[in-house]
């Protein structure tokens, strides 16, 4: 299920219907959400991600901006997902293989870009604001038929806690940061994707 949501992800879903404006009563916040955003360097945690099935995983995350991104999931699930800046990556390391998506026609791309800004590109879908969190539902104008990510923020203070995407079935997994440290020094080499035959030595 864990392959499933990432092959769906990130090789493309189905195209969405019209995009909405953030309206002037939500403007306020989503300039805080492109502020943050924008100023993220580092993201390192811990995760766990619900499955449509109801599946429930975890493991490790780092993310680098612009363009990287790594999950390491728990023994004995053997998935690797890698963003390097260029490609995505879905690795199994239990059968050695390399999935490679191009980035930037990913959903997750929305948050690795290097410059974020979800009104000015009419990204927005729309915004929520209720019981102290923000939640922001988008696409990439440039790539819409690349599906949708929901980024749920805590309000006071700002700060990204999980993020929701919908498959072409509308079915929807939820990956759930938490312990999470910004800015901090990540090692790059955590950000190169391996060929498969490094795989196959290890």
């Amino acid at each position: 299920m864990i392959r499933r949501f990432f092959l769906a992800a990130l090789s493309g879903l189905m195209a969405l219907g019209c995009l909405l404006i953030a309206t002037p009563s939500h403007a306020a916040d989503v300039a805080r959400i492109n502020s943050y955003l924008n100023g993220i360097e580092t993201l390192r945690g811990s995760f766990v991600q619900i499955s449509p099935d109801g599946t429930v995983t975890e493991g490790l995350f780092y993310i680098r901006r612009p363009g990287r991104m790594r999950f390491e999931y728990e023994e004995p699930n053997p998935t690797l997902v890698i963003a390097d800046g260029f490609w995505a990556a879905v690795l199994d390391r239990r059968l050695a293989t390399v999935d490679r998506y191009p980035l930037s026609e990913t959903p997750l791309y929305l948050l690795l870009k290097e410059n974020v800004d979800l009104s000015g590109e009419g990204a927005i879908q729309s915004v929520e604001s209720a019981d102290g969190q923000l939640k922001v539902t988008a696409v990439d104008p440039g790539n819409a038929g690349q599906g949708s990510i929901t980024m749920v923020f805590d309000a006071q203070p700002l700060a990204l806690k999980q993020w929701i995407v919908t498959d072409p079935q509308g079915l929807t997994t939820t990956i759930a940061l938490r312990e999470i440290q910004q800015n901090v020094r990540i090692a790059p080499e955590l950000f190169v994707i391996p060929e498969k035959d490094i795989l196959d030595q290890n």
